[in-house]
């Protein structure tokens, strides 16, 4: 059963990026599986640490194309992801500890979930309109007198 699903109303315009949310999307589905039997700790924490790795990769890229399109947002966009990083941190060493509360893995996902919803929803959403505005997926400014559809 798949908990979360991609559709367009999650796409940036930028495919690589897009690419990249697709698959923290299927992560967030591994993790909902690995939470579902949290006696197999090590299938939490190599979910966790592959979602952690992605992310940061991921992150690195969309700050790149924030710094372009929209260099007002970056600062935010950077300490939005550093928070969701220190997070992940706090669960890797609660599941590290072996004393977690039974329900972290659920909390974890649950988490995870919403805050990537809500983040690309919300927050990537800001420079995704940018884009559509006035810049092509090469991150440079659109050439013409096409400024989006006419009224």
């Amino acid at each position: 059963m798949r908990h979360v699903e991609w559709s367009n109303r999650f796409s940036v315009g930028i495919t690589e990026l897009d690419a990249q949310h697709a698959r923290i999307i299927e992560l967030l589905n591994d993790m909902a599986e690995a939470a579902a039997s949290p006696e197999d700790g090590s299938r939490l924490r190599a979910v966790l640490s592959g979602l952690k790795a992605h992310a940061a990769a991921h992150f690195s890229a969309e700050e790149a194309v924030v710094g372009q399109v929209a260099p007002e947002l970056l600062t935010f966009h950077q300490g939005e992801h550093l928070k969701f990083l220190s997070r992940v941190r706090e669960f890797t060493l609660a599941l590290d500890a072996d004393a977690h509360p039974p329900m972290l893995p659920l909390e974890m996902f649950h988490f995870l979930k919403s805050w990537f919803e809500d983040h690309i929803l919300g927050v990537d959403m800001q420079y995704a309109a940018r884009l559509r505005h006035g810049f092509d997926e090469a991150h440079e400014p659109a050439t013409g007198t096409d400024s989006g559809p006419s009224a």
